[in-house]
Formats: C-alpha cells, structure tokens, sequence
C-alpha cells in the first residue's frame, strides 16, 4: 500500500453528485412549496364536497406530499439526507421572515388602512328604494360613506340583502306539521311563520324548528285555526354580491342585475382597499422636512450616541473591573450586571418613575445639588431634556453588554504583554492605547456593529420611556421629539386615519429595512462573516 496518498483515494467513489448549502436549500424550499401547493388544492377540493370545511383539512394532504418528495430526493440525491435539519428552520424561516417581509412590500404599494381592510362594513348598511335593472336608489347615500374610499364607490365591492319575508299558501296543518303547496325557496332557511287566525283578528308567529321538503315543522300548534291560504314565511336574509360601478347620488349602478324573484330591501359595501403605485411613498416625501428628515436624523444620532457612550463607559469599567488588585470586584462585576438581568420593560418603567417631574428621585438629587433648583420635565416638556433621558436610560440598559463582552476580551490579553510595555516604560495611558486598545478592536467592532443595528430600531425604550413625546413645532402628530423611524412607522400605522393606515406605515417599514439591510451588510462586510474560509 502507498502510504503517501490520503485515505480517501482508497475508498469508493459515489456515482453520486455532492450538494452544497445553497443547492440543499432550494430544494427544500421547493419541496415545502409544492407541499402547501398540495394542501391549498387539498383544502379546495375538500370545500368543494363541504363548503364549510376548516382551512387546516390540507395539512394532512401537505405532510403526506412533502413526506414523498423527502423520500424521493434521499433516493435520488444521497447527498441532501445531512441537510434534512434545516428543514424546520427553512419553515420558521418563511413563515416568521420571508412572509412578514412580502406581505409589507405588498401593502407599502396599496392604501390598505382601517377604513380600507377588505372587510364587509355593516354600519354602510342602508335602505333601498327601488330597482330598475343594474339601477339601485338607495334611501341614505351618506350611509355607504364613500368618501374615505380610493374613487368613491367606483368599483367597490358590495352585498345587496334580499327580503327576510314570502308569502305562501299551505295546505293543510296537522298539529305542528305545517304542509305547504310548493316547498320554500331553496338556499334559504325558514326561521318562522305568521298565520293569521280569523276568530281572534290577529296574527301569531310561531319559529320554526326544521323543514322537510314542503313540510314544516312548528314550535308549538297555533291556539285556534289559521288561515292557510295567506302564510307568511320568514326567511333568512339572502346576501347577493355584486360590485357598483358608479355612483350617482342616491342611484347606484351594479355591475349585474340582481336575480328576477329577489326583492332587495337593503345594501352594504366592503372596506375594499386597492393598489395606489408610489402614492404612499410620495407621501413620506412630501411631509420629509418635517418628518422623514429629522427623524432620520435624530435616529442616526440616537444610535450613534448610544453606541460611543456605551461603549466608552463600558470599555473603562471593564478596564477598572480587570485590574486584579481592585478588592471586591467580583462584587462590583455582579452588580453591574444586575440591569442585564432585569427585565427592560420593567427597569424602564422604573426609570419613568424617577425621571418624574414632582417626584422622581432624580429631580431631586439635583435640587438637593442645587444643580437644578427647578424641576426638569424630562418627558413631555423639553425636547433636549427626554432626549437626554433616553440617553441615560439606554446607558443603564446597554452598558452590562458591553462591559461584559470587553471584560471576555481583556481576559484573551496575555499579561505578558503589558509587562513587556512596562519594561520599555510605558505608562498606564501608553499601555492602554498601544496595547489594549489593538487587541480591544477586532473584539469590540463587531459588537458595536450589532449594537448599533440594534439601538437604530430601538422601539421598546422609546415607546416605554417617552412614546416619541414631547411634541415639536417643526414635527407632526406623528414625527415628535424623540420619535425613530420604527417608532414613527407605528404612529403612522396605527394612530392615524381612523387609527390605522398600513400602506402607509409599511412603505415607511420598507424604507427601514432597508436601511437596515444596509447596516447588516457592512457589519457582515466588516466581520468577513460572508466569506468562506479558506481551504487547508
């Protein structure tokens, strides 16, 4: 046997082809794409045979394909069994990344908002007054409120209601089995029945219990004998849809006659929300003097502030906490990194309570300092002042990572290097900046990267803390004086036209990620994390 040649050129060669990470993940992905495929196909077939089947009778059908498709691709790409494990990470994946990610690009390019979501409107109901054809005069056009829509009624979605009551002839009744000359209009369910009883003057409703082809049978038997030659049927409303395709006043125009043997009563509309191209985006440009740029701004300069001083405060302590001279510093380090512990929404919730204006702890200490002898309105008052506490509070949050992260640094240092640097006689300062300082780099950058990425979409401190207050005079209701672009997003999402408008929240989510895709890619740029590592 030649010795000099590897292992691996004794063994057999496979016939088959090898796969790397990006092959193994398509074909995944399109196994789980053919899977819901089969489920969607599933799920309609079976609402074909009962209309009212859950959505979730697919999924069977859906793990019994991607069970086939996984068993064929072992058989006929060996290679792809070890990549089996990604599979429910390729799920979550697409599930909680890749569709929130469409779904937002989708609606950035429509006007979907909370008088625009789709949804059938019952408070639009209002009274029709007659037909004439695809014609419909309706009693109240200000009902069917068209204006909060795109083009008025134009095109709209709508649900015209056909009469709950018909009058039949039946033709005999035998205690409650009420036996009618023709059966009841199909589609529709019998709720009750009216007859008229002659030897009282007046007319009793009895509810109806279930129907039988031409028979129905009664609740209870009417007290005396009715008339059966004048029954009235009360029947569910039916719902017809139909679309309007214009609106003149109180006439509206369908799109379709509506059926000869109904007899409408009333007309709802829907929500209906559409495609608006740039409209959304044009919009964020109009109000950017006065929202996209400063908010901008202030959050580029949140999340760079944020990061030198936590940083700069976290790095000197961890420095101080390194020195094994320093009694207690196991205690200092454990304290120090008790606001890690702690949960942020409470500590930031406390932190409101000291920064109150009357009674807050830290208005205090400056009045007893005679530092401010007049209390800071740190929230809602003065723009500068809730700035400033937002800074103090993410210090308080942020600084145990950082400290941490330096202290795990500083312990690589090897001590023979600050004593080589006292040797050549270099002072404290001297070691710090030649020493530690290039060692503390290629540690510190990557985490500063990720922190700043993290404190750019900071949203819990600034809705805990301040809710983007206090009001500005160059800002909008919307864009105040601690507001960062996430935090705007959802201003504008949700307490705007009529409480929500997520078109245009999500064209301003879209413009964030994609400033933060940005931010990632050179953090990744930065770390080498997308290189591939070079081949020993």
């Amino acid at each position: 046997m030649d010795i000099s040649r590897r292992a691996e050129e004794f063994l057999p060669r496979s016939r088959t082809s090898t796969g790397g990470l990006l092959k193994s993940l398509g074909l995944l992905t399109a196994a789980l794409f053919l899977a819901v495929l089969a489920g969607a196909l599933a799920t309609y077939l079976v609402r074909l045979l009962a209309p009212g089947a859950p959505a979730y009778v697919g999924i069977p059908a859906a793990v019994i394909v991607l069970v086939a498709e996984l068993n064929y691709a072992a058989r006929r790409w060996a290679w792809i069994m070890p990549w089996y494990y990604l599979l429910p990470a390729i799920v979550f994946l697409l599930t909680f990344t890749v569709f929130p990610v469409l779904l937002t690009v989708f609606l950035a390019f429509t006007d979907y908002a909370g008088v625009r979501n789709g949804e059938l409107n019952i408070s639009s109901e209002t009274a029709i007054v007659s037909v004439d054809g695809t014609r419909l005069t309706v009693d109240n056009p200000a009902t069917l409120d068209c204006k909060n829509l795109r083009n008025g009624c134009e095109g709209v979605r709508a649900v015209v209601y056909a009469s709950g009551e018909e009058v039949v002839v039946a033709e005999e009744l035998d205690g409650t089995n009420l036996v009618l000359r023709e059966p009841p209009p199909s589609g529709r369910t019998v709720t009750a029945v009216e007859l008229d009883l002659p030897d009282l003057g007046f007319a009793v409703t009895i509810r109806v219990i279930s129907v039988d082809g031409n028979v129905l049978l009664l609740e209870k038997a009417p007290p005396f004998p009715p008339d059966l030659s004048d029954v009235r049927v009360e029947l569910d409303r039916a719902a017809i849809g139909r679309t309007i395709v214009s609106e003149e006043g109180a006439v509206l125009v369908l799109d379709e006659p509506l059926p000869p043997d109904t007899e409408p009563t009333s007309i709802a509309r829907y929500n209906d929300f559409g495609s608006v191209g740039l409209r959304n985006f044009r919009q964020v440009w109009a109000s950017a003097p006065r929202a996209l740029f400063p908010v901008f701004l202030w959050n580029v300069t949140f999340a760079f502030v944020t990061v030198i001083l936590n940083t700069a405060v976290g790095v000197l302590l961890a420095v101080l906490l390194n020195n094994k001279g320093l009694r207690f510093r196991n205690l200092y380090r454990t304290l120090l990194i008790v606001p890690w512990a702690l949960p942020s929404v409470i500590t930031i919730q406390v932190w409101r309570g000291f920064l109150n204006q009357n009674f807050g702890s830290i208005n205090r200490v400056l009045a007893l300092l005679d530092v401010s002898p007049e209390p800071i309105n740190w929230l809602v008052g003065d723009p500068t002042a809730a700035r400033a506490a937002v800074f103090i509070v993410n210090l308080w949050l942020g600084l145990p990572f950082i400290m941490t992260a330096t202290l795990g640094a500083l312990s690589a240092i090897p001590d023979e290097l600050y004593e080589a640097a006292r040797i050549d006689g270099a002072g404290v300062w001297q070691g710090f900046w030649n020493v530690t300082g290039p060692l503390l780099r290629a540690a510190l950058l990557p985490i500063t990267l990720s922190s700043f990425a993290f404190n750019f979409n900071n949203f819990n401190l600034i809705f805990l803390l301040t809710d983007g207050g206090p009001p500005v005079s160059w800002g909008t209701a919307t864009a105040r004086g601690t507001d960062i672009l996430i935090s705007w997003a959802y201003n504008e999402a949700f307490r705007s036209q009529g409480g929500y408008a997520y078109g245009l929240g999500s064209a301003i989510s879209l413009l964030i990620f994609i400033i933060t895709l940005a931010v990632s890619l050179m953090n990744f740029r930065v770390t080498g994390a997308l290189k591939d590592e070079a081949a020993t």
